[in-house]
């Protein structure tokens, strides 16, 4: 331990010693002055320093349990809140391994995204809480259960590795959710994969089978797509996510970017239902 060290860890000790001694003779003056003898008096200091140092302990404890409890009902709020997202980074981000093992570094580092730039700034509360591992167990446990709680309706592990395959699985998971949807598969399909019709409306989409996230040139063939095809929607699928160009175009285009998680929501997503 070096001396700066030492010097930091001794300082506070002795300020605190001699804080102590001052106000027990204080406090032992005044005893004294009313009467009472030097002996008691320096037993009567004593004992209403303890009891005050054990009411304080006391509560600054019972203060920082309301506040423990206060950042977990927040964060509880927050993250059931996000629950479906979360549901579907996880599905996005979790991979087998080489040896069949189930790998969530991704994902891990998807929680601490969304643990530092979306919980912790939503919370109101003090910096010993949220340093508490007490409190991270709980969040973690909350995500956990928030995850659980919006598992995908269908089973992502059945998404095929072929890409046609991957178009004619969209359609088959869209009918069973109430669409009429077929894959188009062919050289003049104009760049729709699948046609969905639900009440009158029909959706043109293009499925992407990327490992990485889709960028632009989906957005734009589909939104021609729908243009040739005089679709009232347009809509990517993928299951890598899309990259922030991709959004912005999808946004100014109005072509709604649909995890595959997410195409048992279409319908409410389209406001169809």
């Amino acid at each position: 331990m070096s001396s700066r060290s030492g010097a930091a860890v001794w300082i506070p000790l002795v300020v605190g010693l001699l804080f102590f001694y001052i106000i027990f003779q204080y406090l032992k003056e005044i005893i004294v002055y009313f009467g009472v003898n030097e002996d008691q008096a320096t037993t009567v200091a004593m004992g209403i320093i303890i009891g005050t140092s054990i009411l304080i302990f006391i509560l600054s404890t019972l203060a920082y349990g309301r506040r423990f409890s206060d950042a977990k009902s927040q964060a509880e709020e927050v993250i059931f809140e996000n629950g479906r997202n979360l549901a579907k980074m996880y599905s996005q981000k979790k991979y087998t391994g080489n040896y069949g093992e189930l790998r969530l570094e991704a994902f891990d580092k998807e929680i601490s995204y969304f643990y530092e730039n979306i919980l912790i700034p939503k919370l109101n509360t003090t910096a010993d809480v949220l340093g508490d591992q007490r409190f991270a167990s709980h969040c973690e446990q909350c995500i956990w259960k928030a995850i659980e709680d919006n598992d995908a309706p269908i089973d992502l592990n059945t998404i095929p590795d072929d890409p046609f395959e991957f178009e004619h699985w969209t359609a088959e998971v869209l009918n069973k959710f109430g669409w009429n949807a077929q894959a188009t598969q062919g050289s003049g399909d104009q760049g729709s994969d699948v046609v969905a019709e639900l009440n009158g409306r029909t959706c043109i989409i293009q499925c992407k089978l990327y490992k990485n996230a889709v960028g632009n040139k989906a957005v734009q063939e589909v939104d021609a797509a729908r243009t040739f095809f005089d679709g009232d929607f347009a809509a990517v699928v993928g299951k890598s996510g899309f990259t922030r160009s991709a959004k912005q175009l999808a946004e100014k285009n109005n072509v709604f970017l649909i995890d595959v998680s997410e195409l048992p929501d279409l319908a409410e997503k389209l406001g169809l239902i």
